[in-house]
């Protein structure tokens, strides 16, 4: 086996086609390890240097190859150095785990132990570096065994498995509660006794237009103390480069009152899954149940496209565990490096990434 590093953005370039074409033939089902979502992240990130995203960045994206010069797996990392205080260590890291992530994996069939063990022997040989801690890995992960004392939960993507089900109308009656239903409901008769002209737009394009009213729906969030992403203009022209990107699909859930946009959900299409990536609605409209009545909707686009997974992206809020019940505990996988710091900060960052799966599985059992 050997591997071959990709270091620079010319690099990056030019194995575009290699790594699309590797995506289709192992049938990739991590969005974030896509190819444009990577390569399009990176040029937006690369120089965006803060405590989140770090300092120093430098790709360090692996391409294993076997014996027969046939390609094995894509690993898409990177290097960065973290700052604390007074003290700074590097990091190998998953490229775009910083921010905006669902999962991220080594992008394979199945790794081998051996293949495996050559990749990170080889980071040890050839980098110099504090810790590994790769984040977002899936349940469904085959590269990485999860019981492993070094891993632990981050988070979790509620996902509903459309082809586990015949249709939305058996979807409806076996996974939303009565209440649910009756709350969907009384939220369109309320509009109709009050004679708002309410109806649904389901759009797979996104232009100049609609973005501005995207973006001026989403800084209503502001008025609940929540964070709007369009206010950070590196993370808005991410998103916006990602919108109008031909490559990747796109999928806009829109609800509007009296001709006015009053709640919106966006959504990336890859290998027959959707991924919710934004949504957000007008404050003051709140009393219309709309952030229920675009779940419902985005859920039943779902299933008219035929796809076989809706995920309703990372977090595990109230809202979304309305409508499934179902998850996808997403992972932090944590290493010892190769210098003098690395066991301290070892000792140091597992106990942190306790604390946080600690504080997810309270926060689980309270919404379940």
């Amino acid at each position: 086996m050997y591997i071959k590093v990709i270091t620079t953005d010319s690099g990056l370039d030019d194995v575009k086609n290699k790594w699309i074409s590797f995506e289709k033939k192992v049938n990739n089902q991590n969005i974030t390890s896509s190819y444009i979502w990577q390569r399009t992240w990176w040029k937006h990130f690369k120089d965006y240097e803060d405590r989140n995203f770090g300092y120093n960045k430098k790709l360090c994206i692996l391409f294993l190859y076997d014996k027969e010069n046939i390609l094995r797996a894509i690993a898409p990392f990177y290097e960065v150095v973290r700052k604390k205080r007074l003290l700074e260590y590097k990091m190998i890291e998953f490229l775009a785990q910083q921010w905006g992530a669902t999962y991220l994996d080594i992008i394979t069939n199945r790794l081998s132990k051996e293949e495996y063990n050559f990749i990170f022997d080889w980071l040890r040989k050839n980098r110099k570096y504090d810790l590994i801690e790769l984040k977002y890995i899936p349940e469904f992960t085959s590269n990485f065994d999860l019981s492993k004392n070094n891993v632990t939960i981050l988070s979790a993507c509620p996902e509903v498995k459309i082809k586990d089900y015949k249709g939305i109308d058996f979807y409806v009656q076996e996974k939303y509660s009565k209440s649910l239903r009756q709350n969907l409901r009384t939220a369109k008769n309320r509009m109709k006794r009050e004679h708002v002209n309410y109806r649904e737009e389901i759009l797979d394009t996104i232009n100049g237009a609609n973005f501005k009213e995207i973006e001026d729906i989403s800084r209503s969030k502001l008025l609940d103390n929540k964070c709007c992403v369009y206010s950070d203009l590196r993370k808005k022209m991410f998103l916006k480069d990602m919108y109008y990107n031909s490559e990747f699909p796109c999928n806009v859930i829109k609800l509007i009152l009296n001709d006015h946009l009053a709640s919106y959900r966006i959504n990336f299409l890859y290998n027959q899954a959707k991924y919710c990536i934004d949504a957000s609605y007008d404050r003051n409209y709140s009393h219309y149940e709309l952030g229920g009545l675009s779940v419902d909707l985005n859920i039943r686009d779902s299933f008219e496209r035929r796809l076989l997974i809706h995920c309703m992206g990372t977090g595990i809020d109230f809202y979304k565990l309305k409508f499934t019940k179902q998850i996808v505990r997403i992972y932090t996988f944590l290493k010892k490096g190769n210098t003098l710091k690395a066991l301290p900060l070892y000792i140091i960052k597992k106990r942190q990434n306790r604390r946080i799966e600690k504080k997810f599985n309270e926060q689980l059992k309270r919404n379940f």
